[in-house]
C-alpha cells in the first residue's frame, strides 16, 4: 500500500507540473498573439495613415492643377485681350497716320494756292501766312484796310473757304515809333481789321483769333523808314484742330 500511494503521489506531481507548464506556455502564447494582434493594429493604423496622406496628395492635387487650369485659362484671356487691344492700337495709328497724310496732302495744295498770293512758311501745327507791310500795306499810325488789302483779303479767305478743320490765329505788329503801349494796342486794331474782313468774307468768327505783338517782335533791327514799313505787317497762322503734326 505505501508504495501505491508514492507512486500515485508521484504521478499526481509529475501531472501538476505539467499543468503549469502548459498554463505558462499559454500565457506565452496568448502574449505573443497580443503582441502580434497589436502590431497588426499599429500597421493596420500606418497604412490607414498613409491611405490619409495618400488622399490628402491627391486632393491637393487635385486643387493644385484645377488652380493651374484657371490661370492658364486666364492667361490666355490676357493674351487674347492684349492682342485685341494691339490691334486695335495699331488700327488707330493706321488710321490716324492716313488721316495726317490727307492733311498734309491738302495742306500742300492750300500753300500751293496761296503761295500764288503771299508768303507762306509751314509750321509743325500748319502754316503761317506772311502779310509784309510790301504786300499788305498800313498807313504810319493806322488801322485802316485799303482797297489793295481787301482784294489780297478776299483771294485768301477763297483758299481758306474751301478747308475745314483749322483754327486761324490773327497777329498784329508795329514798328518802333511810340510808347509799347500804344503801339501794342494799334497792332490789335490791326489785327482786329483783318479778322473782321474774313469773317465777312465767309470764315467763321468762331476759328479766328487775334491778338497785338506791338513792336515788341521786330522782323528787322534798325529806325530807317524800309525796316520800319518791314517790321509793320500782319501773320495769320494756320492751325490744324483735327490732326497734330
Amino acid at each position: 500500500m505505501g508504495v501505491l500511494v508514492l507512486v500515485v503521489g508521484g504521478s499526481y506531481y509529475a501531472g501538476y507540473r505539467d499543468l503549469k507548464e502548459m498554463r505558462a506556455e499559454i500565457r506565452s502564447l496568448r502574449q505573443e498573439v497580443n503582441e502580434a494582434t497589436r502590431t497588426v493594429q499599429e500597421e493596420s493604423a500606418a497604412v490607414a495613415a498613409s491611405q490619409r496622406s495618400a488622399e490628402e496628395a491627391a486632393a491637393k492635387a487635385a486643387v493644385a492643377a484645377e488652380g493651374q487650369k484657371q490661370a492658364e485659362s486666364g492667361r490666355q484671356q490676357a493674351e487674347a485681350v492684349a492682342q485685341q487691344a494691339s490691334a486695335q492700337s495699331q488700327a488707330a495709328q493706321e488710321k490716324m497716320s492716313a488721316m495726317q497724310r490727307e492733311r498734309e496732302a491738302e495742306l500742300d495744295r492750300m500753300q500751293e494756292a496761296l503761295n500764288r498770293v503771299v508768303e507762306t512758311k509751314r509750321t509743325a501745327t500748319g502754316m503761317v501766312i506772311s502779310l509784309p507791310n510790301s504786300v499788305f500795306r498800313f498807313d504810319f499810325d493806322k488801322a485802316d484796310l485799303n482797297q489793295h488789302n481787301r482784294e489780297l483779303l478776299s483771294r485768301i479767305a477763297g483758299i481758306l473757304l474751301v478747308s475745314k478743320g483749322y483754327g486761324l490765329s490773327v497777329f498784329g505788329y508795329t514798328d518802333d515809333v511810340g510808347s509799347p503801349d500804344y503801339n501794342q494796342q494799334l497792332s490789335l486794331r490791326r489785327a482786329t481789321a483783318v479778322k473782321d474782313y474774313l469773317v465777312q468774307a465767309g470764315i467763321d468768327p468762331g476759328i479766328v483769333n487775334v491778338k497785338g505783338y506791338g513792336k515788341s517782335s521786330p522782323l528787322f533791327e534798325g529806325a530807317s523808314n524800309d525796316a520800319r514799313a518791314r517790321n509793320r505787317r500782319v501773320e495769320i497762322a494756320l492751325t490744324d484742330s483735327s490732326v497734330h503734326f
